[in-house]
């Protein structure tokens, strides 16, 4: 049985539209759940990331898994940079712990996915650093 993971993730991301806007926590955490076997849940703890979600929802099941599996990397590898570089680290406050060898169910992958394009698209935050961007899918 795999052990209870946590995959914490803390941005203040102030919105680029607004200067006005306060700075928003955000927080994205998946977890195994130990009552189930292998239940994971991604949690967005930022205020406006459900509501969007809901809204540009897609089917999990529109790409494959081994698409946002790849997407995930590329988006957790240019985010942990920025993260721990100046001065991008004040929008990218903490790193996130995602394991690339894990086999996470696809409602995980797309959902952590989901939350790149809201940060890059609703937020104006662009993550990725260099090469193509990923197709729409909302």
């Amino acid at each position: 049985m795999k052990q209870l993971m946590f995959l914490v993730l803390v941005v203040f991301a102030a919105s680029c539209t607004t200067p006005k806007e306060s700075a928003k926590r955000v927080v994205l955490k998946a977890e195994n759940d130990t009552t189930q076997k292998d239940t994971t849940e991604v949690i967005a703890l930022d205020p406006g990331f459900e509501s969007w979600y809901a809204m540009h929802n897609n089917k999990a099941s529109y790409r494959s898994k081994q698409y946002y599996h790849n997407w995930n990397v590329r988006y957790v590898r240019d985010w942990n940079l920025k993260a721990s570089t100046y001065p991008h680290a004040q929008l990218f406050n903490g790193q996130i712990n995602y394991d690339f060898s894990e086999d996470y169910p696809l409602e995980v992958e797309h959902k952590l996915f989901m939350y790149f394009q809201f940060v890059e698209h609703k937020l104006g935050i662009p993550i990725l650093t260099s090469g193509s961007r990923p197709q729409a899918v909302f």
